[in-house]
């Protein structure tokens, strides 16, 4: 049963993923990085402008964005050149279909000129847990200091592990003018739930179901409930603009039909590997293309999901960042002179 929570690492990167006290009153002017961290004051955070500095995924080269409250980050590997020097940097590269892998939203700077991306990710220690209601991650939601403009300044205390230096591509996107207004319309009950998400410690959700039974029926299928009993990375941030501002993206999930090709027919999805001590199926390393062929294994998309979107849309599959990066929702991010 260990083995095969740890297979479920392949399948939980497919998605591509308690509370302090403030003593003294705040104000927009004494913030810190510690209120922020600690007591999640992100409701003192002032929406002002940050320039990020972004890696071109084409060129490699470093450029400046200014980023505005509720701009998406992406960020991915390079699959050939990684200046990441985890072991399992490859496998995230090529289970996620697209070039990125990640993704975190901007909310604000503290006083100290410091800016704020919340995330749902892993904690330190990543480890699953199976139990009757299937496998479930101890990830959650994050808010994470990104520092100064230009980063010319790194954060004053390095609190959390997932910093933006592993990834090797790095770009920010923000919603087209008339969804971004609607946005804006929300920000209040936007940044309020965001605060009340990490004081419950919103957990991470693994996009899949997997059981006891899944050795036995062989089907795993997706789930996309929303905001209902957690989230990936992604789809935090697409539920949450769809739950709770009605702000809906097009074009950002993908469907078993379309995932089961990557892995099956993309050159680059058919070179995920199962490394050995997560193979329960034998000895050695194993395509996961494999899993899904020689071992009968499939994935089944969730039931339609009403959403709260104006035009009443109903949603199968699940958001991943690369979609959401090139979505028709999304447009470019000023790029501006570091001068």
């Amino acid at each position: 049963m260990k083995k095969l929570a740890l297979l479920i690492l392949i399948f939980v990167s497919l998605t591509g993923c308690g509370s302090g006290s403030i003593s003294n009153p705040l104000t927009k002017e004494n913030v810190t990085q510690e209120d922020i961290v600690d007591g999640y004051a992100i409701d003192y955070l002032s929406n002002t402008p940050f320039i990020f500095t972004a890696i071109d995924p084409d060129s490699r080269a470093m450029s400046y964005q200014s980023l505005e409250r509720f701009d998406l980050i992406f960020v991915g590997y390079d699959l050939y050149n990684s200046s990441s020097t985890n072991v399992y940097t490859d496998i995230i590269a090529r289970a996620i279909p697209g070039t990125y892998t990640h993704m975190l939203m901007y909310i604000g700077k503290d006083s100290e000129g410091f800016a704020y991306a919340v995330e749902i990710n892993a904690l330190e220690n990543q480890s699953y847990t199976l139990a009757l209601d299937g496998l479930r991650g101890n990830g959650k939601l994050f808010v994470y200091c990104l520092g100064s403009d230009f980063a010319q300044q790194e954060c004053p205390e390095d609190r959390y592990r997932h910093g933006l230096e592993k990834y090797d591509h790095m770009w920010a996107k923000q919603l087209a003018p008339d969804l971004k207004e609607s946005l804006i319309e929300h920000e209040v009950i936007l940044m309020s739930t965001i605060k009340q998400d990490l004081i419950n410690e919103f957990p991470a959700q693994i996009p899949f179901h997997v059981g006891l039974e899944t050795t036995l029926t062989k089907v795993i299928p997706i789930i996309n409930d929303g905001r209902k009993n957690g989230a990936d990375c992604t789809a935090y941030i697409t539920s949450l603009f769809e739950e709770v501002a009605q702000v809906c993206l097009d074009d950002i999930r993908i469907n078993t039909s379309e995932g089961t090709a990557y892995y099956l027919e993309d050159p680059i999805g058919q070179e995920l590997i199962i490394p050995e001590e997560y193979n329960i199926f034998g000895e050695g390393d194993l395509y996961f293309s494999e899993v899904l062929t020689t071992y009968g294994y499939s994935f089944v998309d969730n039931i339609p999901r009403k959403t709260s979107c104006p035009d009443g849309r109903e949603v199968v599959g699940i958001p991943i960042p690369d979609l959401v990066f090139n979505s028709p929702s999304l447009i470019d991010v000023p790029i501006i002179d570091s001068h």
